[in-house]
């Protein structure tokens, strides 16, 4: 039996956790590394790390820009990844 993939659940599910990856996620890691007082963090400001680290490299296509792609879009692969590991198991 095929079972029918209801699209409008997959969508809300992919942009909520691509919005998530593009904007809570970089301050959460930034201000948990200030937290945890990771020198990295606390002599970079957020505005150059948001800058230069995280969005700038999205500007052209080199090893950096692929490398802050998968940062930002962690969120997204780790719960499409514990999906597919329950989906997998349930089954």
């Amino acid at each position: 039996m095929i079972k029918k993939i209801d699209w409008s659940r997959e969508l809300w599910y992919t942009l909520f956790f691509v919005c998530l990856g593009f904007t809570v996620w970089p301050l959460m890691i930034y201000y948990l590394g200030q937290s945890l007082n990771v020198s990295y963090f606390l002599d970079l400001p957020l505005r150059n790390w948001a800058e230069n680290k995280v969005y700038g490299p999205l500007s052209y296509f080199n090893l950096r820009s692929c490398i802050s792609l998968t940062l930002l879009l962690s969120p997204f692969l780790v719960a499409t990844s514990i999906r597919l590991i329950l989906y997998k198991v349930r089954r």
